[in-house]
């Protein structure tokens, strides 16, 4: 082997090597001849680094296992353990197969290159050593080894505070594929589980409901993303989505989808970050309250027997009615109804039978006017029917004779079958009155002149 020193060497520069002042970077120098591996030691001292020499693979391996080094210069032909063998051995310990490896040898045939790379080596060097060579490729080796752990802790520290967000948070960059992902992410059911890797996915089930952005958004839960990407690259407007997932067991998640442009220095927008805020406790809790209050709305305006308006709702249409007539010049009728006999019902049959003669009639009345007109109970035995946009007082009279003859129709109740009649009274807008309470007087006292002159009949105001 030939034995070699750098004296004649110009003044090396320890400032290429960026220092870490809480470390100071390790070489490992291995090599069987005592001269050559004592040249190389104090050579790389000069560069600022500690060093440890050893003579054979073995132990050169024993060493890096129990203390690790930033880089390890390595002899080809050694006793005990070549170093072939040696860097194969440490490129399988913890933290060995990111050191930077420098083959130091007389072998120049390609064969031994390729072995020497395909043991794990990082440069190849042949004796007699070039010295600035071996200078200039130790401070490559080793600046790019601690960039690469750099960037290795950029990346870690990145996830750490990626898996710190309690949402589960995604990143994508501008093709949709994702660079990120939280651990919350592996618990959303509303997309399919996300790799680093792949291109992000929803899951079929989910669908798009709204957007608290001013700009629209796709309507398609597939040609969601790309709209996404497509808007965020160019607003720095935060976007906000509500997106829901029905499963086939029928349980039901809310979401709202936040995401954000990530920029470079140059403004370019090079990836998303997108947060999926579980909301499903708040929308069914808001679904609850809104059934809850829609029952107790429709309870404040309805009959609860019959189901139809009472007397509160009734009022309020005919004002309705009353200021769209008289906007629009139209004509509408009051039909006020008191049923004959059924007290007689009551006390003969009992109050169920009764009711079942009253949610009779109630159905009898709603399939006789039309869709747009309203019928109403006033309590008792009492109703009402409001009619719109009407034409003819004749049709009204019509209409009146069907409501009788649809009334007296026989009721089947637990007791046996039964019968009613009814007294109506008619009033018309504008001819009778110009207010509700006019026209539902009018109605009233028609209503009562039936009667009191033999029941059965209508009578106009």
């Amino acid at each position: 082997m030939q034995r070699q020193t750098p004296s004649s060497l110009a003044p090396l520069n320890p400032g290429l090597l960026d220092h870490d002042a809480s470390h100071i970077p390790c070489a490992l120098v291995v090599d069987d001849d005592p001269v050559l591996r004592l040249a190389v030691t104090q050579f790389i001292k000069r560069l600022g680094f500690q060093v440890t020499s050893i003579e054979n693979g073995q132990l050169a391996t024993q060493h890096f296992a129990a203390h690790g080094a930033d880089i390890i210069l390595l002899d080809a032909a050694m006793p005990v353990m070549d170093g072939f063998e040696a860097c194969r051995s440490i490129r399988t310990l913890p933290g060995g197969d990111r050191v930077p490896i420098i083959m130091i040898t007389i072998y120049e045939d390609e064969a031994s290159i390729d072995r020497a790379f395909e043991a794990g080596a990082s440069e190849y060097i042949t004796k007699p050593i070039l010295w600035a060579v071996l200078r200039n490729r130790t401070y490559h080796l080793v600046q790019s080894a601690r960039a690469e752990q750099r960037l290795r802790n950029d990346w870690a520290f990145f996830q750490s505070m990626v898996d710190s967000i309690s949402d589960p948070t995604v990143v994508i960059d501008r093709e949709g594929l994702v660079r990120w992902v939280n651990a919350a992410s592996a618990a959303c059911l509303l997309m399919a589980e996300p790799v680093v890797g792949d291109a992000l996915k929803f899951d079929p089930a989910t669908e798009l409901i709204s957007s608290t952005n001013q700009y629209p958004v796709a309507e398609s839960i597939r040609e969601l993303l790309p709209t996404v990407r497509s808007q965020l690259a160019y607003s720095d407007e935060p976007l906000r989505l509500m997106i829901h997932r029905c499963a086939p067991d029928g349980k039901e998640s809310y979401a709202e989808l936040q995401g954000r442009a990530l920029r470079g220095d140059d403004s370019i927008a090079y990836g998303f970050i997108l947060r999926f805020h579980d909301v499903t406790e708040r929308e069914i809790e808001q679904q609850r309250l809104h059934t809850e209050v829609t029952r107790i709305a429709k309870l404040a305006h309805s009959d609860p027997l019959t189901g139809l308006a009472n007397r509160l709702l009734f009022e309020q249409r005919l004002r309705e009615a009353l200021f769209a007539s008289a906007t629009h010049n139209l004509r509408l009728a009051l039909i006020f109804i008191d049923l004959d006999g059924f007290k007689e019902i009551n006390d003969s049959l009992g109050h169920a039978a009764g009711d079942e003669v009253l949610k009779t009639i109630s159905t009898r009345l709603v399939k006789r006017v039309r869709d747009g007109d309203t019928v109403g109970r006033f309590g008792g035995d009492e109703f009402a029917v409001l009619l719109t946009e009407i034409r003819q007082n004749a049709s009204v009279e019509v209409l009146g004779r069907r409501l009788l003859s649809t009334i007296v129709m026989p009721i089947q109740v637990a007791g046996g079958t039964c019968r009613v009649s009814a007294s109506i009274g008619i009033s018309l807008y504008p001819e009778h009155g110009n207010t509700g309470r006019v026209l539902m007087e009018r109605a009233d006292q028609a209503m009562y002149l039936v009667k009191g002159n033999g029941k059965n009949n209508i009578r106009f105001a």
